[in-house]
Protein backbone atom coordinates (compact mmCIF):
# COMPACT_ATOMS: atom_id res chain seq x y z
CA UNK A 1 0.00 0.00 0.00
CA UNK A 2 1.29 3.44 -0.87
CA UNK A 3 2.53 5.74 1.91
CA UNK A 4 1.44 8.81 -0.09
CA UNK A 5 -1.56 10.74 1.31
CA UNK A 6 -4.77 10.14 -0.58
CA UNK A 7 -6.86 12.92 -2.02
CA UNK A 8 -10.37 13.55 -0.69
CA UNK A 9 -11.59 14.02 -4.26
CA UNK A 10 -13.55 11.07 -5.73
CA UNK A 11 -11.63 9.00 -8.25
CA UNK A 12 -12.80 7.98 -11.67
CA UNK A 13 -13.17 4.31 -12.60
CA UNK A 14 -10.02 4.52 -14.71
CA UNK A 15 -8.05 5.99 -11.79
CA UNK A 16 -9.35 3.27 -9.49
CA UNK A 17 -8.41 0.71 -12.13
CA UNK A 18 -4.78 1.86 -12.30
CA UNK A 19 -4.43 1.63 -8.52
CA UNK A 20 -6.26 -1.69 -8.14
CA UNK A 21 -4.30 -3.29 -10.96
CA UNK A 22 -0.91 -2.56 -9.42
CA UNK A 23 0.73 0.84 -9.74
CA UNK A 24 4.24 -0.61 -10.00
CA UNK A 25 3.48 -2.69 -13.06
CA UNK A 26 5.39 -1.82 -16.23
CA UNK A 27 2.70 -3.14 -18.53
CA UNK A 28 -0.68 -1.47 -18.98
CA UNK A 29 -3.26 -3.80 -20.45
CA UNK A 30 -5.68 -0.93 -20.93
CA UNK A 31 -3.46 0.40 -23.74
CA UNK A 32 -3.68 -2.86 -25.72
CA UNK A 33 -6.39 -3.25 -28.34
CA UNK A 34 -6.56 -6.78 -29.81
CA UNK A 35 -9.46 -7.27 -32.22
CA UNK A 36 -12.33 -9.65 -31.53
CA UNK A 37 -11.13 -12.27 -34.01
CA UNK A 38 -7.70 -12.51 -32.39
CA UNK A 39 -9.41 -12.77 -29.00
CA UNK A 40 -11.03 -15.99 -30.20
CA UNK A 41 -14.49 -14.57 -30.87
CA UNK A 42 -16.17 -16.94 -33.35
CA UNK A 43 -19.55 -17.67 -34.93
CA UNK A 44 -20.74 -19.73 -31.95
CA UNK A 45 -19.99 -16.89 -29.56
CA UNK A 46 -21.71 -14.43 -31.87
CA UNK A 47 -24.87 -16.55 -31.96
CA UNK A 48 -24.77 -16.74 -28.17
CA UNK A 49 -24.32 -12.98 -27.84
CA UNK A 50 -27.27 -12.30 -30.13
CA UNK A 51 -29.47 -14.58 -28.02
CA UNK A 52 -28.75 -12.83 -24.70
CA UNK A 53 -30.79 -9.67 -25.31
CA UNK A 54 -31.76 -9.67 -28.99
CA UNK A 55 -33.76 -6.45 -28.68
CA UNK A 56 -31.16 -4.47 -26.74
CA UNK A 57 -30.81 -0.90 -27.97
CA UNK A 58 -28.01 -0.11 -28.38
CA UNK A 59 -26.79 -3.69 -28.97
CA UNK A 60 -24.69 -5.30 -26.27
CA UNK A 61 -20.92 -4.97 -26.64
CA UNK A 62 -18.82 -8.11 -27.11
CA UNK A 63 -15.50 -8.72 -25.38
CA UNK A 64 -13.14 -10.90 -23.38
CA UNK A 65 -12.04 -10.28 -19.80
CA UNK A 66 -8.36 -9.37 -19.55
CA UNK A 67 -8.21 -8.78 -15.79
CA UNK A 68 -10.49 -8.97 -12.75
CA UNK A 69 -9.79 -6.80 -9.74
CA UNK A 70 -11.92 -5.56 -6.82
CA UNK A 71 -15.36 -5.57 -8.37
CA UNK A 72 -14.23 -4.42 -11.81
CA UNK A 73 -13.13 -6.23 -14.96
CA UNK A 74 -10.89 -4.89 -17.68
CA UNK A 75 -12.47 -6.08 -20.94
CA UNK A 76 -10.92 -6.19 -24.41
CA UNK A 77 -13.72 -5.24 -26.83
CA UNK A 78 -11.91 -5.16 -30.15
CA UNK A 79 -11.44 -1.42 -29.81
CA UNK A 80 -10.91 0.47 -26.57
CA UNK A 81 -10.37 -1.65 -23.47
CA UNK A 82 -13.15 -0.89 -20.99
CA UNK A 83 -13.22 -0.98 -17.22
CA UNK A 84 -16.51 -2.70 -16.45
CA UNK A 85 -18.42 -3.10 -13.20
CA UNK A 86 -18.59 -6.83 -12.47
CA UNK A 87 -19.27 -7.01 -8.74
CA UNK A 88 -22.42 -8.55 -7.29
CA UNK A 89 -23.78 -5.14 -6.34
CA UNK A 90 -23.90 -4.07 -10.00
CA UNK A 91 -24.72 -7.27 -11.87
CA UNK A 92 -27.03 -10.28 -11.69
CA UNK A 93 -24.46 -12.80 -12.87
CA UNK A 94 -24.76 -16.38 -11.64
CA UNK A 95 -21.01 -16.96 -12.14
CA UNK A 96 -18.05 -15.05 -10.77
CA UNK A 97 -16.19 -13.42 -13.70
CA UNK A 98 -12.69 -14.71 -14.41
CA UNK A 99 -9.78 -13.76 -16.64
CA UNK A 100 -10.34 -15.31 -20.06
CA UNK A 101 -14.15 -15.19 -20.00
CA UNK A 102 -16.07 -14.19 -23.11
CA UNK A 103 -18.74 -11.70 -22.15
CA UNK A 104 -21.34 -9.22 -23.33
CA UNK A 105 -21.75 -5.88 -21.59
CA UNK A 106 -24.14 -2.99 -21.46
CA UNK A 107 -22.88 0.56 -22.00
CA UNK A 108 -24.99 2.74 -19.71
CA UNK A 109 -24.35 6.48 -20.20
CA UNK A 110 -25.29 7.14 -16.57
CA UNK A 111 -23.92 4.19 -14.60
CA UNK A 112 -21.12 3.19 -16.97
CA UNK A 113 -20.50 -0.25 -18.53
CA UNK A 114 -21.48 -3.44 -16.70
CA UNK A 115 -21.35 -7.16 -17.42
CA UNK A 116 -24.59 -8.74 -18.60
CA UNK A 117 -23.67 -12.36 -19.29
CA UNK A 118 -20.75 -14.78 -19.45
CA UNK A 119 -20.49 -17.35 -22.26
CA UNK A 120 -20.15 -21.04 -21.49
CA UNK A 121 -16.52 -21.83 -20.74
CA UNK A 122 -14.64 -24.31 -22.89
CA UNK A 123 -12.17 -24.80 -20.04
CA UNK A 124 -11.81 -23.60 -16.47
CA UNK A 125 -8.61 -23.91 -14.45
CA UNK A 126 -9.76 -23.92 -10.84
CA UNK A 127 -8.77 -24.89 -7.33
CA UNK A 128 -10.48 -25.04 -3.98
CA UNK A 129 -10.63 -21.53 -2.53
CA UNK A 130 -8.88 -20.81 0.75
CA UNK A 131 -11.07 -20.77 3.83
CA UNK A 132 -13.52 -23.05 5.62
CA UNK A 133 -16.36 -22.68 3.12
CA UNK A 134 -16.01 -25.30 0.36
CA UNK A 135 -16.12 -23.40 -2.92
CA UNK A 136 -14.04 -23.12 -6.10
CA UNK A 137 -11.72 -20.33 -7.20
CA UNK A 138 -11.37 -19.87 -10.95
CA UNK A 139 -7.79 -19.13 -12.02
CA UNK A 140 -8.26 -18.88 -15.81
CA UNK A 141 -10.85 -19.79 -18.42
CA UNK A 142 -11.05 -20.69 -22.12
CA UNK A 143 -7.41 -21.75 -22.40
CA UNK A 144 -6.45 -24.56 -24.76
CA UNK A 145 -3.16 -25.34 -22.99
CA UNK A 146 -1.87 -25.11 -19.41
CA UNK A 147 1.86 -24.68 -18.86
CA UNK A 148 2.83 -26.27 -15.52
CA UNK A 149 6.08 -24.53 -14.64
CA UNK A 150 8.73 -25.96 -12.32
CA UNK A 151 12.18 -24.43 -11.89
CA UNK A 152 15.24 -26.64 -12.27
CA UNK A 153 17.08 -24.39 -9.82
CA UNK A 154 15.23 -26.13 -6.98
CA UNK A 155 14.56 -29.69 -5.83
CA UNK A 156 12.16 -31.59 -8.04
CA UNK A 157 8.75 -31.86 -6.37
CA UNK A 158 7.05 -34.81 -8.08
CA UNK A 159 3.93 -34.73 -5.93
CA UNK A 160 3.32 -31.06 -6.65
CA UNK A 161 3.63 -31.71 -10.38
CA UNK A 162 1.18 -34.61 -10.11
CA UNK A 163 -1.31 -32.41 -8.23
CA UNK A 164 -0.97 -29.65 -10.81
CA UNK A 165 -1.54 -32.21 -13.55
CA UNK A 166 -4.79 -33.29 -11.88
CA UNK A 167 -6.03 -29.68 -11.79
CA UNK A 168 -4.89 -29.03 -15.37
CA UNK A 169 -6.43 -32.17 -16.86
CA UNK A 170 -9.65 -31.44 -15.00
CA UNK A 171 -9.83 -27.98 -16.58
CA UNK A 172 -10.36 -29.62 -20.01
CA UNK A 173 -7.22 -27.89 -21.31
CA UNK A 174 -4.08 -29.79 -22.40
CA UNK A 175 -1.29 -29.77 -19.80
CA UNK A 176 2.37 -29.29 -20.74
CA UNK A 177 5.04 -29.56 -18.03
CA UNK A 178 7.63 -26.82 -18.57
CA UNK A 179 10.88 -27.24 -16.65
CA UNK A 180 12.30 -23.71 -16.56
CA UNK A 181 15.84 -22.45 -15.91
CA UNK A 182 17.38 -25.36 -17.79
CA UNK A 183 20.62 -23.37 -18.00
CA UNK A 184 21.23 -23.94 -14.26
CA UNK A 185 22.05 -27.65 -14.74
CA UNK A 186 24.29 -29.61 -17.15
CA UNK A 187 22.49 -30.74 -20.29
CA UNK A 188 22.77 -34.44 -19.38
CA UNK A 189 21.23 -33.77 -15.98
CA UNK A 190 18.37 -31.81 -17.55
CA UNK A 191 17.67 -34.62 -20.02
CA UNK A 192 17.55 -37.13 -17.15
CA UNK A 193 15.09 -34.96 -15.20
CA UNK A 194 12.87 -34.59 -18.28
CA UNK A 195 12.77 -38.38 -18.63
CA UNK A 196 11.97 -38.78 -14.93
CA UNK A 197 9.12 -36.25 -15.03
CA UNK A 198 7.69 -37.95 -18.10
CA UNK A 199 7.12 -41.08 -15.98
CA UNK A 200 4.74 -39.14 -13.68
CA UNK A 201 3.10 -37.17 -16.49
CA UNK A 202 1.64 -39.78 -18.85
CA UNK A 203 -0.10 -38.19 -21.81
CA UNK A 204 1.48 -34.78 -21.19
CA UNK A 205 4.39 -33.22 -23.02
CA UNK A 206 7.45 -32.39 -20.89
CA UNK A 207 9.82 -29.62 -22.00
CA UNK A 208 13.03 -28.14 -20.63
CA UNK A 209 13.24 -24.40 -21.29
CA UNK A 210 15.74 -21.64 -20.69
CA UNK A 211 15.13 -17.98 -21.46
CA UNK A 212 18.89 -17.47 -21.07
CA UNK A 213 20.17 -20.08 -23.53
CA UNK A 214 17.00 -20.24 -25.62
CA UNK A 215 16.56 -23.98 -25.15
CA UNK A 216 12.98 -25.10 -25.80
CA UNK A 217 11.65 -21.65 -26.71
CA UNK A 218 10.91 -22.58 -30.32
CA UNK A 219 8.66 -25.41 -29.18
CA UNK A 220 7.00 -23.11 -26.63
CA UNK A 221 6.29 -20.54 -29.36
CA UNK A 222 4.79 -23.26 -31.54
CA UNK A 223 2.37 -24.15 -28.75
CA UNK A 224 1.20 -20.57 -28.26
CA UNK A 225 1.08 -19.54 -31.94
CA UNK A 226 -2.15 -19.52 -33.90
CA UNK A 227 -4.44 -17.42 -31.73
CA UNK A 228 -4.99 -19.84 -28.84
CA UNK A 229 -4.65 -19.13 -25.13
CA UNK A 230 -2.17 -20.65 -22.68
CA UNK A 231 -2.59 -20.45 -18.90
CA UNK A 232 0.48 -20.48 -16.65
CA UNK A 233 0.51 -22.41 -13.38
CA UNK A 234 3.40 -22.46 -10.93
CA UNK A 235 5.01 -21.09 -7.80
CA UNK A 236 6.46 -17.59 -7.55
CA UNK A 237 10.03 -17.46 -8.79
CA UNK A 238 9.83 -20.34 -11.29
CA UNK A 239 10.20 -17.99 -14.25
CA UNK A 240 6.65 -17.27 -15.40
CA UNK A 241 7.27 -13.58 -15.99
CA UNK A 242 10.60 -14.26 -17.71
CA UNK A 243 8.85 -16.69 -20.05
CA UNK A 244 6.14 -14.14 -20.84
CA UNK A 245 8.83 -11.56 -21.56
CA UNK A 246 10.56 -13.93 -23.98
CA UNK A 247 7.31 -14.80 -25.77
CA UNK A 248 6.16 -11.19 -26.06
CA UNK A 249 9.52 -9.90 -27.34
CA UNK A 250 9.45 -7.20 -24.69
CA UNK A 251 9.19 -6.46 -21.02
CA UNK A 252 5.50 -6.85 -20.30
CA UNK A 253 5.94 -8.25 -16.82
CA UNK A 254 8.32 -7.17 -14.07
CA UNK A 255 10.96 -9.75 -13.21
CA UNK A 256 11.23 -10.26 -9.45
CA UNK A 257 14.20 -11.33 -7.42
CA UNK A 258 14.43 -14.86 -6.09
CA UNK A 259 15.73 -15.46 -2.57
CA UNK A 260 18.87 -17.56 -2.88
CA UNK A 261 18.30 -19.37 0.42
CA UNK A 262 15.11 -21.20 -0.53
CA UNK A 263 14.52 -20.22 -4.18
CA UNK A 264 11.24 -18.53 -3.30
CA UNK A 265 10.24 -15.72 -5.58
CA UNK A 266 8.44 -12.49 -4.91
CA UNK A 267 4.95 -12.01 -6.31
CA UNK A 268 6.04 -10.15 -9.46
CA UNK A 269 2.58 -10.72 -10.95
CA UNK A 270 -0.24 -9.48 -8.72
CA UNK A 271 -3.26 -9.99 -10.97
CA UNK A 272 -4.40 -12.61 -13.47
CA UNK A 273 -3.79 -11.07 -16.88
CA UNK A 274 -4.73 -12.02 -20.42
CA UNK A 275 -1.63 -10.88 -22.31
CA UNK A 276 -1.65 -10.61 -26.14
CA UNK A 277 1.43 -12.00 -27.88
CA UNK A 278 2.95 -10.86 -31.19
CA UNK A 279 2.16 -14.32 -32.62
CA UNK A 280 -1.54 -13.69 -32.17
CA UNK A 281 -1.92 -15.98 -29.18
CA UNK A 282 -2.53 -15.09 -25.54
CA UNK A 283 -0.94 -15.99 -22.22
CA UNK A 284 -2.96 -15.92 -19.01
CA UNK A 285 -0.41 -15.10 -16.34
CA UNK A 286 -1.24 -15.23 -12.65
CA UNK A 287 0.38 -14.75 -9.25
CA UNK A 288 2.34 -17.74 -8.01
CA UNK A 289 0.08 -20.44 -6.60
CA UNK A 290 1.50 -22.14 -3.50
CA UNK A 291 -1.60 -24.00 -2.28
CA UNK A 292 -3.63 -25.82 -4.92
CA UNK A 293 -6.43 -27.79 -3.36
CA UNK A 294 -8.50 -29.97 -5.67
CA UNK A 295 -12.06 -29.03 -6.51
CA UNK A 296 -14.26 -32.00 -7.48
CA UNK A 297 -11.46 -33.09 -9.82
CA UNK A 298 -12.44 -36.73 -10.33
CA UNK A 299 -11.99 -36.61 -14.10
CA UNK A 300 -8.62 -34.88 -13.74
CA UNK A 301 -7.48 -37.50 -11.22
CA UNK A 302 -8.29 -40.31 -13.63
CA UNK A 303 -6.45 -38.58 -16.49
CA UNK A 304 -3.38 -37.79 -14.37
CA UNK A 305 -3.17 -41.39 -13.08
CA UNK A 306 -4.40 -43.35 -16.12
CA UNK A 307 -2.60 -46.59 -15.24
CA UNK A 308 -4.33 -46.71 -11.85
CA UNK A 309 -7.73 -45.65 -13.20
CA UNK A 310 -7.59 -48.32 -15.90
CA UNK A 311 -6.57 -51.02 -13.44
CA UNK A 312 -9.24 -50.01 -10.90
CA UNK A 313 -11.87 -50.31 -13.63
CA UNK A 314 -10.90 -53.95 -14.10
CA UNK A 315 -11.18 -55.01 -10.45
CA UNK A 316 -13.60 -57.84 -9.66
CA UNK A 317 -15.50 -55.72 -7.13
CA UNK A 318 -16.70 -52.20 -7.90
CA UNK A 319 -16.05 -51.13 -4.28
CA UNK A 320 -12.56 -52.63 -4.20
CA UNK A 321 -10.24 -50.90 -1.71
CA UNK A 322 -7.18 -52.20 -3.60
CA UNK A 323 -5.79 -53.74 -0.45
CA UNK A 324 -6.23 -57.52 -0.30
CA UNK A 325 -9.45 -58.16 -2.23
CA UNK A 326 -9.41 -61.04 -4.74
CA UNK A 327 -9.31 -59.99 -8.38
CA UNK A 328 -7.79 -56.57 -7.61
CA UNK A 329 -6.09 -55.35 -10.78
CA UNK A 330 -4.42 -52.45 -8.98
CA UNK A 331 -2.48 -54.85 -6.74
CA UNK A 332 -1.71 -56.91 -9.82
CA UNK A 333 -0.29 -53.77 -11.45
CA UNK A 334 2.00 -53.27 -8.46
CA UNK A 335 3.24 -56.82 -8.80
CA UNK A 336 3.79 -56.50 -12.56
CA UNK A 337 5.50 -53.11 -12.22
CA UNK A 338 2.96 -51.13 -14.30
CA UNK A 339 1.98 -49.18 -11.16
CA UNK A 340 4.47 -47.78 -8.66
CA UNK A 341 3.91 -47.71 -4.92
CA UNK A 342 4.64 -43.96 -4.77
CA UNK A 343 2.05 -43.14 -7.46
CA UNK A 344 -0.56 -45.37 -5.81
CA UNK A 345 0.03 -43.78 -2.41
CA UNK A 346 -0.39 -40.28 -3.79
CA UNK A 347 -3.49 -41.34 -5.77
CA UNK A 348 -5.02 -42.66 -2.52
CA UNK A 349 -4.30 -39.37 -0.75
CA UNK A 350 -5.88 -37.33 -3.53
CA UNK A 351 -8.90 -39.67 -3.53
CA UNK A 352 -9.24 -39.13 0.23
CA UNK A 353 -9.03 -35.36 -0.26
CA UNK A 354 -11.89 -35.44 -2.75
CA UNK A 355 -13.97 -37.73 -0.52
CA UNK A 356 -13.49 -35.38 2.44
CA UNK A 357 -14.51 -32.46 0.26
CA UNK A 358 -17.73 -34.24 -0.73
CA UNK A 359 -18.62 -34.84 2.92
CA UNK A 360 -17.90 -31.18 3.71
CA UNK A 361 -20.14 -30.08 0.85
CA UNK A 362 -22.98 -32.27 2.09
CA UNK A 363 -22.57 -30.94 5.63
CA UNK A 364 -22.36 -27.35 4.41
CA UNK A 365 -25.52 -27.72 2.31
CA UNK A 366 -27.35 -29.36 5.23
CA UNK A 367 -26.43 -26.48 7.53
CA UNK A 368 -27.44 -23.93 4.90
CA UNK A 369 -30.85 -25.60 4.57
CA UNK A 370 -31.26 -25.55 8.36
CA UNK A 371 -30.43 -21.84 8.46
CA UNK A 372 -32.90 -21.16 5.65
CA UNK A 373 -35.66 -23.00 7.54
CA UNK A 374 -34.87 -21.13 10.74
CA UNK A 375 -34.89 -17.79 8.91
CA UNK A 376 -38.22 -18.66 7.30
CA UNK A 377 -39.70 -19.50 10.71
CA UNK A 378 -38.38 -16.24 12.17
CA UNK A 379 -39.89 -14.31 9.26
CA UNK A 380 -43.27 -15.92 9.91
CA UNK A 381 -43.05 -15.15 13.63
CA UNK A 382 -42.27 -11.48 12.97
CA UNK A 383 -45.36 -11.15 10.74
CA UNK A 384 -47.75 -12.75 13.28
CA UNK A 385 -49.60 -10.58 15.84
CA UNK A 386 -47.55 -10.39 19.03
CA UNK A 387 -49.97 -11.99 21.46
CA UNK A 388 -47.62 -11.61 24.43
CA UNK A 389 -47.28 -7.90 23.76
CA UNK A 390 -51.08 -7.58 23.75
CA UNK A 391 -51.27 -9.61 26.96
CA UNK A 392 -48.71 -7.33 28.62
CA UNK A 393 -50.70 -4.29 27.59
CA UNK A 394 -53.67 -5.95 29.31
CA UNK A 395 -51.58 -6.84 32.34
CA UNK A 396 -51.05 -10.53 31.50
CA UNK A 397 -48.17 -12.83 30.37
CA UNK A 398 -44.55 -12.86 31.47
CA UNK A 399 -42.79 -12.58 28.07
CA UNK A 400 -39.34 -13.31 29.55
CA UNK A 401 -36.19 -12.32 27.52
CA UNK A 402 -35.09 -15.88 26.83
CA UNK A 403 -38.45 -17.44 26.23
CA UNK A 404 -40.09 -18.39 22.96
CA UNK A 405 -38.99 -18.49 19.34
CA UNK A 406 -38.88 -14.71 19.08
CA UNK A 407 -36.16 -14.50 21.71
CA UNK A 408 -33.93 -16.82 19.64
CA UNK A 409 -34.52 -14.74 16.52
CA UNK A 410 -33.49 -11.56 18.33
CA UNK A 411 -30.27 -13.20 19.47
CA UNK A 412 -29.46 -14.10 15.90
CA UNK A 413 -30.14 -10.54 14.73
CA UNK A 414 -27.66 -9.17 17.26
Amino acid sequence: MSDQPQSDQPQSDQQQSRQSQGGDRIDDLALLTPDLASLGWNDDLERWAQSVEPDADPPLTRGRIARVSRGFSLVFTGGEALLVASGQNRTELEQVPATGDYVVLRLDPNDGPSLVAIAERTSALQRRAAGRVPEPQILATNAEVVFILHGLDRELNRRRIERQLVVSWDSRARPVVVLTKADTEPEATVDAIVAEVQTIAPGAEVLAVSTVSGRGLDRIRTLVDGGGSVALLGLSGVGKSSLVNALSDGVVQRIGEVRAADQRGRHTTVTRDLIPLPSGGFVIDAPGVREIGLWQAYEGLALAFPEIAAAAGGCRFTDCDHEAEPGCQVRAGLTEGTITEARLQHWRELQDELALQESQLVDFERRAESRDRADAEDARDHTRPNRRARNRSRGGGSGGRGSGRRGRGSGRDR
